[in-house]
């Protein structure tokens, strides 16, 4: 009898305390990654593609856009990037822009006409970079913040000059997209190689490279949506009033960073990453490591493009 007492007593307890509990993890899995997205957006046009696939993530409460961060050099960067965000009822977020000299800097076939969409920038003038890096960080908790690069390394490179210690309490992760053996572009571009090397051997927390997509080609679909879209705008300013599939490089890069591996990506976590300039670093687990694809092209067009294609929340 006593026996029975008790375990009706557990049977009690557990019932009141289990859905709690599951309500809790559930909550916790829930919560969006915070993400910093850094952009080359100029030449090519699979940053337009990323950020488009940013913020569908976000539409679906898997992540919160922190800021957007401007690596190149173009007087109409900021505005096209603003003109995005406010295509997805984003238009606060802020954005920051590399103010120093690059090198023979890149053009653009898109950037001034998505400026000319609907926009308001959050913060006028545009800060630099380093500044909005210095802010939004200190806003946010302990190891929360997923920074994705998709251009060059050089507004890391200031951060992480500044203040390491910043990057340490705030950042969990840095997502590079660079191809893993000699690099011929995000790495090298500007004469920026050195910059590089500094991130890659000093940056404190895990960094992954992403290098696939440039097999997975995107964009074609985008016909299908409005022509108020300043995504739409871009992909057929870059090819000459055409809508065409281009790799996706910069969207995988977004997926994995969100999304992380899932069934999308191995991790791998030996061998070596090497620079042009002949650097080299090994992978470790939990510090460096690098992405190999799980699922054939076809699946990432697919997955990929429904994003890029999906319309804003409203």
């Amino acid at each position: 009898m006593k026996d029975s007492y008790f375990l009706t007593i557990l049977m009690f307890f557990a019932m009141i305390m289990t859905p709690s509990n599951l309500l809790a993890e559930g909550a916790e899995r829930m919560l969006p990654k915070k993400v910093i997205f850094e952009t080359d957006m100029s030449t090519d046009v699979d940053d337009v593609g990323a950020l488009a696939v940013l913020h569908a993530l976000a539409d679906n409460g898997e992540a919160e856009i922190l800021a957007i961060s401007f690596n190149e050099v173009h007087p109409s960067a900021a505005n096209a990037i603003c003109a995005i965000n406010t295509w997805y009822n984003r238009g606060n977020i802020p954005i920051g822009v590399y103010k120093g000299d690059l090198a023979d800097p890149d053009e653009s076939s898109y950037l001034d006409a998505l400026a000319n969409f609907t926009h308001n920038l959050p913060i006028n003038p545009t800060p630099s970079s380093l500044e909005l890096y210095l802010q939004v960080l200190s806003e946010q908790p302990d190891n929360s913040v997923t920074i994705i690069s998709v251009g060059f390394l050089n507004n890391l490179y200031d951060l992480l000059k500044t203040n390491p210690d910043l990057i340490t309490q705030k950042v969990t992760e840095l997502v590079v997209m660079a191809v893993l053996i000699d690099d011929p572009y995000n790495t090298v571009r500007h004469g920026l190689i050195n910059q590089s090397e500094y991130v890659i051997h000093n940056w404190p927390t895990p960094l992954v490279i992403s290098q696939h997509g440039e097999s997975v080609h995107t964009g074609a679909r985008l016909s299908e949506t409005p022509a108020e879209n300043p995504v739409q705008e871009a992909f057929y300013q870059r090819f000459n009033g055409q809508y065409k599939g281009r790799s996706s490089w910069d969207q995988l890069a977004v997926l994995y960073g969100v999304r992380g591996i899932g069934d999308y990506f191995a991790e791998i976590t030996e061998g070596k990453g090497r620079l042009s300039n002949g650097y080299e670093w090994e992978m470790k687990p939990g510090f460096r490591s690098y992405l190999d694809p799980r699922l054939s092209d076809s699946e990432y067009v697919h997955i990929v493009e429904d994003l890029m294609i999906k319309p804003p929340r409203r």
